[in-house]
């Protein structure tokens, strides 16, 4: 067989192996040139940095090399950890001392981490920004593999992928949401390939964020789905156990960092034009007008949960499965109704936008609300690196009400008498 002519033997793939191959290494190609590229990886001669190398991933090491050290209980002593993120002799570096990371995260995700600090700071960081490529890669894998109707949509959607805003920034910043995203599309793909407990085994990782379980959670629970919630249970309660057997006086420093989180949009240095959950949204465009903090909460209350209505629309109903649409309308859901969601962490709409796109485009003929649909998808992708921009000037976060356009048409398109054939 000649080159030109050597193609993947898998039902529904349009793409050469080459192509294939090329898709999945696009994501370390990006992840090595922000390594050259981005002042976060770059060493600084002499004086003091302006932020930490690494950005954001400062926070994990040095959470992780605590739990490691013999001074692991004080994994949530502020005071412990500004220290230890401003030595030197650990780090590698200099940066400004009024800076640093609080931890936020459970004991168990730090513990997880230890093994991060058997390397240098410097060579840790570089690991983990590659470990985050790669997780896009083994996303795009997931979904070629396991995924079937995606091969249509995998190859342009994959290069696209590399332009999408939040992804960069992701990379760039050092944070988790590459690894939220292959969490979401293992669970997914289990779930599609009717692996439920397995399925929810993977989602129970995503306790690391714990806020971003409860809207997927609770949705599956509402649909019956045991097997499931068994899976994600499973998973929560080893981590949680092993850790709380390391160090019980851990989880009694985690709990109380958690309770002191309530009103945590309204401290000084939270970015609320750079949040995306309908709390910091309604608080941006509120305050400004010096409206009571329980006015404000009311609003946010009142409009999550219209969320939580258009998602049950979509969702609703015994013969509905939790399907590419039903889930893509789980993980907006779980974006606007996070008390915390910043643009870096758009990155799991990606997963979203594919499966919409891809159950969509299966429907013969495309209902209208689907040509809408994918408009308002084009619209996330093109504008996801201005909305900080946007609410900064306007005081209005234009993320939200594409996201509830979204919803609103999936729920348009999964009414019974808008169900037009759809293809295998």
């Amino acid at each position: 067989m000649s080159k030109a002519n050597r193609k993947i033997h898998l039902e529904g793939s349009p793409l050469s192996a080459g192509w294939i191959c090329g898709l999945f290494c696009l994501p370390l190609l990006l992840a090595a040139s922000i390594l050259f590229v981005s002042p976060n990886f770059q060493s600084v001669d002499g004086g003091v940095r302006a932020s930490p190398m690494g950005g954001d991933f400062l926070q994990e090491w040095v959470g992780a090399y605590v739990a490691r050290s013999a001074d692991r209980d004080k994994l949530y002593d502020l005071n412990h950890i500004k220290a230890v993120q401003h030595d030197q002799r650990v780090v590698g570096f200099s940066w400004p001392e009024k800076d640093y990371f609080p931890m936020v995260y459970p004991p168990f995700y730090y513990q997880l981490l230890r093994p991060m600090t058997v390397m240098d700071y410097c060579f840790a960081m570089k690991v983990w920004l590659f470990l985050s490529g790669l997780s896009v890669s083994f996303s795009f894998w997931l979904l070629f593999r396991f995924y079937r109707p995606s091969r249509k949509w995998l190859g342009v959607g994959g290069v696209a992928a590399m332009l999408f805003v939040p992804l960069i920034i992701c990379l760039i910043m050092g944070q988790k949401s590459t690894f939220l995203l292959l969490i979401l599309t293992g669970t997914f793909v289990l779930f599609y390939n009717e692996r439920p407990f397995w399925s929810g085994l993977v989602f129970g990782l995503i306790a690391f964020k714990p806020h971003l379980g409860v809207v997927i959670g609770i949705a599956m629970l509402l649909k019956g789905r045991w097997r499931f919630a068994a899976g994600a249970l499973t998973t929560v309660v080893a981590m949680v156990g092993v850790s709380f057997f390391v160090s019980p006086q851990l989880w009694y420093d985690y709990l109380k960092i958690v309770g002191g989180m309530g009103d945590y949009v309204e401290t000084g240095g939270y970015l609320l034009a750079d949040s995306h959950g309908m709390w910091g949204a309604v608080q941006l465009t509120f305050s400004q007008f010096n409206m009571p903090d329980w006015f404000i909460k009311l609003i946010a209350l009142m409009a999550s949960l219209v969320v939580t209505i258009l998602l049950w629309r979509v969702i609703r109903g015994p013969s509905n499965p939790i399907g590419e649409e039903s889930f893509a309308a789980m993980v907006l859901a779980t974006v606007m109704l996070s008390p915390h969601f910043y643009t870096y962490d758009l990155t799991i709409l990606l997963l979203p936008m594919l499966l919409m796109a891809t159950s969509m485009s299966r429907r013969k003929p495309v209902p209208k609300e689907g040509l809408l649909l994918g408009g308002v998808c084009v619209g996330i992708f093109v504008f996801a690196g201005s909305f900080k921009t946007f609410a900064t000037s306007t005081s209005l976060q234009f993320s939200l009400p594409l996201m509830i356009a979204a919803l609103v048409l999936l729920g348009q398109c999964s009414l019974p008498n808008r169900l037009p054939h759809i293809e295998n």
